[in-house]
């Protein structure tokens, strides 16, 4: 046979395999633990006022604390790409639940902010597999005139995790104290650590043969640092990475965490109502996730899709910012809104997708999560650290106060949107041809 002869037999091996109801199946299990995982990080925002009691920690102290998770969620993010590439999905992600729920049984069981901290730095390193490991499955398995749409239904599973985490958390924490959902959740880990073991598929050996057309030498694989330091030098993985941090903090921050706490102080809603408020953000992310990555795939275009989220979400976030003098429902509406042109955030790792080598795309995808879960690090405490200044310790911000905090998240969110205008558009890669070096 001939070079040109095995390329084509890999092609329709590929091509078979990626067809039918199998591929949907593989994406279902790998997107349960995402699910998982964004239900168990955003449970502490929820909990928030019963971790306070318990800990008799500050706003600060709570926001540095619970960040702890973006501190090991995205430094991770280069090691996991390294060893998706090098592995594939099934050998990472398992393992990476078992660290989820080794952090939420550390939260269940503590009284103490640092212990907590903790619990939360494990859980950012489990998380740090979730989203990348469905998004590597999907590439491999599913064709690229599906790509735009996986990361959206990707995000649509996270955030009805974190939907699921909002209302009814708070309900539970009322009927059976703040530990039992957080066990619970723990316990669940465990579960689905043993459920992706058995039914993720191991990487097959026709993805390995097309790796190779991109240059793939499995017995001479390239140095983790030279990889990242040629990555490194990417201006427009940069430019995606930097847009798609800014685009997400409606999630990594007012969803999150302080979104709860922000509701209460300027619309005066209860626990209840502000969770059940906070939820439309995440509703609102599934949506548009979905609906911006179909769009994507009709149209063969991203950019024009992602710029225009970027600019929609800025202005609707600013709007936001008159929660305290406008009613209460044009808020919740609002916060729908703002969840929904957020959802084009996932179009970022569409675009890493499409121009990356099949050896590589793990350490490309990795590095703009990283960096888009590198900036929540900086923004959760310091959101609590601008809204504590000249409260007392056992005090709560007054509205001007928490107002203070959320404009840095509209700021940087003006800056991101700034930095999407830069960015080049990319179109979906076929399985055709080698890409050139």
């Amino acid at each position: 046979m001939t070079d040109h002869q095995v390329s084509n037999a890999v092609r329709n091996e590929a091509q078979a395999a990626r067809s039918g109801i199998r591929p949907w199946l593989f994406f279902l299990v790998a997107a349960l633990f995402y699910f998982y995982e964004f239900f168990a990080r955003v449970a502490p925002g929820v909990l928030k006022k019963d971790i306070l009691e318990v800990t008799g920690a500050s706003e600060g102290a709570f926001g540095l604390s619970m960040s702890m998770y973006f501190l090991a969620y995205a430094p991770a993010q280069l090691v996991v790409g390294r060893l998706l590439d090098r592995f594939g999905t099934r050998f990472v992600v398992a393992p990476a639940a078992i660290f989820v729920a080794l952090g939420c049984l550390i939260l269940a069981s503590s009284d103490s902010i640092v212990a907590m901290g903790i619990g939360r730095f494990l859980q950012g390193l489990g998380s740090a597999v979730a989203y990348l490991g469905v998004i590597y499955l999907a590439m491999v398995w599913f064709p690229p005139h599906r790509h735009g749409i996986i990361p959206g239904l990707t995000v649509a599973m996270g955030t009805l995790g974190a939907s699921t985490a909002q209302y009814p958390l708070s309900v539970m924490a009322e009927s059976f104290g703040w530990r039992a959902p957080v066990l619970t959740c723990a316990i669940a880990g465990f579960g689905i650590a043993i459920m992706l073991w058995f039914l993720l598929p191991r990487r097959p050996s026709w993805f390995i043969e097309l790796m190779r057309e991109d240059g793939y030498n499995p017995d001479l694989p390239v140095p983790i640092l030279t990889t990242i330091m040629n990555i490194a030098k990417d201006r427009q993985l940069w430019l995606i990475a930097l847009s798609s941090a800014g685009l997400y903090l409606p999630i990594s921050v007012i969803g999150d965490l302080w979104g709860d706490a922000f509701l209460q102080i300027e619309s005066g809603l209860s626990i209840k109502g502000a969770s059940l408020a906070t939820t439309c953000v995440f509703i609102g992310f599934a949506v548009g996730g979905v609906g911006f990555g179909y769009l994507a795939d009709r149209l063969g275009r991203r950019k024009i899709l992602y710029l225009g989220c970027a600019i929609a979400s800025t202005i609707i976030a600013s709007l936001i910012m008159f929660a305290s003098i406008q009613p209460t429902w044009f808020t919740v509406i609002l916060l729908g809104m703002l969840g929904f042109t957020t959802g084009g955030q996932a179009l970022s790792f569409v675009m890493t997708a499409d121009n990356a080598a099949r050896h590589n795309r793990g350490m490309k995808l990795a590095f703009v999560n990283f960096v888009v879960m590198l900036l929540p690090v900086v923004a959760q405490p310091s959101v609590g650290f601008l809204a504590d200044i000249g409260v007392a310790r056992t005090g709560l911000p007054s509205a001007v106060q928490e107002l203070r905090g959320y404009g840095l998240v509209v700021a940087l969110m003006i800056v991101g949107t700034v930095i999407t205008f830069f960015v080049r558009e990319t179109t979906p890669r076929e399985d055709k041809a080698p890409i050139a070096h």
